[in-house]
């Protein structure tokens, strides 16, 4: 079973196409942007606080849940039943003044990623209705000295506003942007500001750690309180410290019972496609392991057929951010449970924005971070094979900008 990328949602977009030299190119970027000015972030998931050594192909760290509350168990699954239904509302609810202002530009520093080239699509659409100027300026995402090659040109165009995915902006690129009089949105990037030229974001941290809690509540309501995972991790991504922070601080905080163990995988080896046998090791050393949790949809790419071949087809899968063979694993049955996540939501976020900017508006910077999700089950998956929602959210959001 092949599951497809998220990472450029960091990303953007349906259907998630995936080719991991795509994912390593931004992560390489990311931890290279990092390395000269962003600062560094490091794991505080309750459940480890180890990281994958250099070279390594994974190390884990172990600890169980200190005592709590009793009740953990009925407390996890009322906690799940907001987020069984479809959700039905965007997450936006107060309308622009007017209809936007035509003849504004946006432009989305883009790659050639499936996922990336929807985001691009959905907002030269929007942008469209609303009467502005938009384009993207490609960069190739393994070489970061076209970033700021493809800002310089962007910035040529005259853009009020600047977009793009995954990758930690450095002083100077910010200020570049600032010298030249555009504004910054920001699309799936860990560690940021928002201040300044950095007016917003969307896909944050916030997202990450709301996942992780929902698919610890499954974790502690599915397992009766007793459950004992492996949690798969890539801290050089640390975006992605966000789920596991969040799982981890809720299996600690509610479910004495429960054990989790980490278990990091480093760049070099998930490109290698060694995730598999990684955690695998990790399952067998852990005997007591029953749940095998994911911080990525798309890192679960051939773990069924890994887990069947050790013996291990009992193991649970779970984790964030259902891909399309994710939302496909979860109806015949070889995967447990994933949280929705639609990375083209992200585009109506994006221009919502700059649209509030644009008239002056308070931008909800908290609201737009996020986005609606939802627990995906075999029970709650549905018909779909891509999971979208709300169904009707561009009409939604046409409506609140006076363009529908």
């Amino acid at each position: 079973m092949t599951h497809h990328s998220k990472l450029d949602r960091r990303r953007g977009g349906r259907p998630r196409a995936r080719g991991f030299a795509v994912i390593v190119g931004i992560l390489a970027i990311a931890l290279a942007l990092a390395a000269c000015g962003s600062s560094s972030s490091s794991s505080t998931t309750s459940s480890s606080s180890s990281s994958a050594s250099s070279g390594s192909t994974g190390s884990t760290a172990t600890n169980a849940a200190p005592s709590s509350g009793s009740g953990a168990v009925s407390a996890a699954a009322a906690a799940l039943t907001p987020y069984k239904s479809l959700p039905a509302t965007i997450n936006i609810t107060t309308p622009l003044k007017s209809a936007p202002p035509k003849g504004k530009t946006f432009i989305m520093l883009g790659t050639n990623n499936p996922s990336n080239v929807i985001v691009q699509q959905e907002m030269a659409k929007l942008a469209k209705d609303a009467g502005w100027n938009f384009s993207v300026v490609s960069y190739d995402p393994a070489n970061p000295g076209t970033f700021t090659s493809a800002e310089t040109t962007a910035l040529s165009k005259h853009p009020q506003y600047l977009t793009e995915a995954g990758l930690p902006l450095t002083a100077s690129q910010i200020a570049l942007a600032k010298n030249a009089g555009a504004k910054w949105i920001l699309d799936s990037v860990y560690p940021i500001s928002v201040s300044g030229d950095v007016i917003g974001q969307s896909d944050a941290y916030a997202q990450d750690a709301l996942m992780g809690k929902i698919i610890a509540d499954y974790f502690i309501s599915d397992s009766g309180g007793k459950g004992d995972a492996v949690i798969e991790h890539v801290p050089s991504y640390p975006i992605l410290d966000g789920f596991t922070t969040g799982f981890g601080n809720e299996v600690k905080a509610h479910c004495p019972g429960c054990k989790t163990t980490e278990s990091d995988i480093t760049i070099p080896d998930l490109v290698a496609g060694k995730a598999p046998s990684t955690l695998v090791s990790a399952l067998r050393s852990n005997s007591g392991a029953n749940y095998l949790v994911f911080d990525d949809g798309p890192f679960a790419d051939g773990i069924t057929s890994a887990l069947s071949a050790a013996g291990l087809s009992k193991v649970k899968v779970i984790g964030e951010a259902a891909d399309q063979a994710g939302v496909a694993a979860l109806k015949n049955g070889t995967e447990a449970a994933w949280t929705g996540f639609d990375p083209g939501y992200e585009a109506f976020e994006n221009m919502d924005m700059a649209f509030r900017d644009t008239e002056g508006m308070t931008i909800p910077v908290a609201q737009e971070a996020q986005q609606p999700t939802q627990l995906l089950t075999k029970d709650t998956i549905g018909s779909t094979t891509n999971w979208s929602a709300p169904t009707d959210a561009e009409s939604q959001w046409l409506k609140l900008w006076h363009l529908g």
